[in-house]
């Protein structure tokens, strides 16, 4: 932080030689965190989440585990920002840790669960309302919490996250489709400057995950068919 501070200053003004740059390279080196959702624990961890009595905590555990995105750009979801009809969630660049816009397509799981919440007729703008000042659900935390003394699977918001990318990358999704879903920067690879995709393009990657996911979390055909049911009912 020193070092940044200094240079910082060093930029707008004249400053003796920053004491802490011999540091750079010498700090010592955080390994990279691991932990998710293993698969053989997604059926319990599923079958725990559905079980949250706060169904707002429950909807938003669920929507990061289908989609990757990170706890605050799915926490300041607005209505503004989901398409029901073309199925699409666009989250603004401001929301998003890079500042870069993120658009993602519908699975169906993720569809169906907005349906409902949809159906719910809250007249707050947000998806997951809360009592702060923000207004919107801030974390997972409690929920999480819960989910880990049921089950004893201690995962974070961010580890859901990181259990999506694993899953993506064994459904067989390109590395360019899964840095786009994660909105991670591609900046740094030539190729892929050159390469526009489209939500179309993104669809059945998306859905693909999504069928593994929901295969690997032990939700039944016959569940989905009652959810399909439940937005044909509420639509009409």
């Amino acid at each position: 932080t020193l070092r940044i501070v200094w240079n910082f200053a060093a930029d707008r003004t004249t400053l003796p030689s920053n004491p802490v740059l011999r540091l750079r390279r010498q700090w010592y080196a955080e390994p990279r965190r691991t932990r998710m959702v293993q698969t053989e624990e997604l059926p319990a961890f599923y079958s725990a989440v559905t079980a949250l009595p706060n169904p707002t905590a429950r909807d938003y555990v669920l929507l990061m585990l289908f989609t990757g995105m990170r706890r605050g750009e799915a926490a300041a979801l607005r209505w503004a920002h989901i398409d029901l009809t073309q199925k699409i969630i666009r989250v603004p660049a401001e929301l998003t840790k890079a500042k870069r816009k993120l658009e993602i397509p519908m699975s169906d799981f993720v569809h169906d669960l907005l349906v409902k919440r949809r159906a719910l007729g809250s007249v707050s703008d947000f998806l997951f309302p809360g009592p702060g000042a923000t207004k919107h659900i801030t974390s997972a935390d409690n929920a999480l919490a819960m989910v880990a003394e049921a089950t004893g699977i201690q995962v974070s918001a961010h580890d859901l996250r990181r259990t999506y990318a694993s899953v993506a990358e064994s459904a067989d999704l390109s590395w360019l489709v899964m840095k786009t879903l994660l909105n991670h920067a591609t900046r740094n690879d030539v190729t892929a400057g050159y390469v526009q995709i489209s939500i179309d393009r993104l669809r059945e990657p998306v859905q693909r995950v999504c069928d593994k996911l929901t295969a690997s979390c032990g939700i039944t055909p016959a569940a989905a068919r009652d959810v399909t049911k439940l937005r044909r009912k509420n639509s009409a």
